[in-house]
């Protein structure tokens, strides 16, 4: 499964990439989500990427090897983002 951080940004709209609800969506930077990932127990890659929509932003993405819901697993990790 890949994520970019660009899922978790509230100043980004649904149309612009953002695939969390507003209320659980922050100030997310490639830090914050590593941190959350770690938090999980989750096996990652981080990948020098950009997320297409974004391609100004951040050139960082996730590569997660889980067998989870790729919906839950974001709002899990949004959760955490708001609490680091």
């Amino acid at each position: 499964m890949i994520i970019y951080t660009s899922y978790f940004k509230r100043s980004l709209s649904r149309k612009m990439g953002r695939k969390v609800p507003r209320n659980l969506a922050s100030d997310a930077t490639p830090e914050k989500v590593e941190q959350a990932l770690k938090k999980l127990n989750l096996k990652y890659e981080v990948q020098e990427k950009r997320y297409p929509k974004n391609w100004y932003d951040d050139k960082v993405r996730f590569y997660i090897e889980t067998e989870k819901n790729k919906g839950h697993l974001l709002r899990e990790i949004a959760r955490l983002i708001k609490t680091i």
